[in-house]
């Protein structure tokens, strides 16, 4: 995963199935509101373009400490979180969240789903290129309002085809996170 390079092409837009749903940001409570500043217009950040090498693979395995056979050898596949790898690199990162100026001091990882539709392999050629999928507003359990970012990254293989989805949701608190 050492190359990294932008591209100025996107990658054709895949339009998600409704079985790829997101959890609970799509079953919104009658407390839950969108938030005034709204989400982007399913705007994709720049592509960004890595190579998968099979030693990357292996280090991130040691690195999680997993020491399963199918991340070895010349079909070794990556680690279902290896992607994150790639998704840091992102201009504007998470999803295109930063562009939202979100307090960091506030700020929790609330969910975090992979959804794989092609193996990922060394040698492959991933584009990836993130979005903030939506924004809204919720009143918490204990009171004091929370934003509710959701993200997804997806990752295109060297012969154009979707391989996987890398999906976050983040939240921002009314106060500062504790511990």
């Amino acid at each position: 995963m050492n190359e990294t390079k932008t591209e100025k092409e996107k990658p054709g837009e895949a339009s998600p199935s409704p079985a790829r749903g997101l959890g609970a940001s799509e079953e919104r409570s009658e407390r839950s509101e969108r938030a005034p500043h709204g989400p982007p217009e399913s705007n994709w950040s720049e592509p960004i373009t890595m190579r998968v090498e099979y030693g990357k693979i292996r280090e991130f395995a040691r690195a999680i400490k997993d020491a399963n056979p199918a991340y070895a050898g010349d079909a070794a596949l990556a680690p279902p979180t290896f992607l994150m790898t790639i998704a840091h690199w992102i201009e504007g990162g998470m999803g295109g969240a930063r562009s939202l100026k979100l307090d960091y001091s506030r700020l929790l990882h609330g969910e975090q789903e992979f959804e794989y539709l092609k193996p990922i392999r060394p040698g492959d050629v991933l584009t990836a290129r993130g979005r903030t999928k939506d924004v809204f507003e919720k009143e918490g359990k204990r009171g004091g309002k929370m934003l509710f970012v959701i993200t997804e990254t997806e990752f295109t293989n060297q012969r154009g085809e979707v391989a996987a989805y890398s999906r976050s949701t983040l939240i921002q608190t009314e106060g500062a996170v504790q511990g």
